[in-house]
């Protein structure tokens, strides 16, 4: 079995912009100058695996376009390979994420985005026997092309042994998209939804109404992410409350992705949950401290030597 991670997901490229307001109806808002940044949930993970420095394999799908080129361009300048499908049919996912304060509202332009119309011939040798396997529900929720892809490779993937973590990253709340997300979360192993996530989850679907029906299913770990307050894990043996640093927040965008890829991480390496959790929040603490989301993520001797880390282990509680 490979030592890589895979992971599968979209990618856009991420116009940013901080506003004092949002615009009444036909109006118009002013700011400084925008950024243009990489970004994309699935992106997002592969950069900050990377940056980790874990083995790691991204499987998605660009257009043949000038955000492409951006995209390779930006990762090359990170030291990053990236040699995704190409798309002849279908353009590159772009995001405008429009920031007040700490909050954001994204305006995307994804309903026909490549990386939602993968098929299994569009698939790299890559996909077959990673040791572990990381999803994000943005590639279920908005392509039936892509779900259907990716929910065969899960099932494989997960016969063979590897372990799968999967983001539902909640986009939506209709039948349909409930209806998928039912469908993958048999074949995970570790379940990482924001707090507002999984509320809406478990409202909505007539398969999980608690978190002990989650890990009926065979899930072992949810890691719960809640933004200023930290994180918890919960498990069938164990739970855990870990507090968030009191970073310097200037954008919040793809902190969750940070999270996620620092939760990786400490699976691949090996580490105890406690010290999971507390780097996953340090890991996505810095990031909000920078503008933009892959770019914005620290590299590993960041991350293990940040001032942060001593505050939160001292604050870590047992549920």
């Amino acid at each position: 079995m490979s030592g890589s991670v895979l992971v599968l997901g979209d990618i856009n490229v991420d116009i940013i912009g901080k506003f004092d307001g949002f615009p009444a109806p036909g109006g118009s808002v002013y700011s400084d100058n925008p950024a243009l940044r990489s970004g994309g949930s699935g992106l997002n993970t592969f950069v900050g695996l990377k940056k980790l420095g874990v083995g790691a394999e991204f499987t998605t799908m660009v257009g043949k376009d000038l955000f492409a080129d951006y995209v390779r361009k930006d990762l090359s300048e990170m030291g990053i390979e990236f040699d995704p499908k190409v798309s002849s049919s279908y353009p590159t996912g772009v995001v405008f994420s429009l920031s007040v304060g700490n909050e954001r509202t994204f305006f995307s332009f994804r309903k026909n985005a490549a990386d939602i119309h993968i098929t299994e011939a569009d698939l790299p040798e890559a996909a077959g026997n990673p040791a572990m396997l990381y999803l994000t529900g943005v590639s279920i929720v908005e392509g039936a092309e892509t779900f259907e892809t990716f929910l065969e490779v899960v099932k494989r993937v997960k016969a063979s042994g590897s372990i799968v973590f999967f983001d539902p990253n909640m986009r939506k709340a209709d039948p349909v998209s409930i209806s998928r997300i039912e469908q993958v979360i048999p074949y995970v192993d570790v379940f990482l939804p924001a707090q507002d996530e999984l509320t809406v989850l478990l409202s909505n679907s007539r398969k999980f109404g608690f978190c002990s029906e989650l890990l009926a299913t065979g899930v072992s770990d949810i890691w719960v992410k809640k933004g200023s307050e930290g994180c918890s894990l919960i498990s069938s043996e164990r739970g855990f409350d870990f507090p968030a640093p009191e970073a310097r927040v200037i954008d919040c965008t793809g902190a969750g992705d940070a999270f996620n890829a620092a939760v990786v991480w400490g699976y691949v390496n090996g580490l105890d949950v406690k010290e999971t959790g507390i780097y996953a929040n340090v890991y996505a603490g810095i990031s909000t401290e920078r503008l933009g989301a892959a770019t914005s993520y620290p590299d590993k001797e960041s991350m293990l030597k940040s001032k942060y880390y001593k505050s939160i282990k001292t604050g870590v509680k047992v549920l």
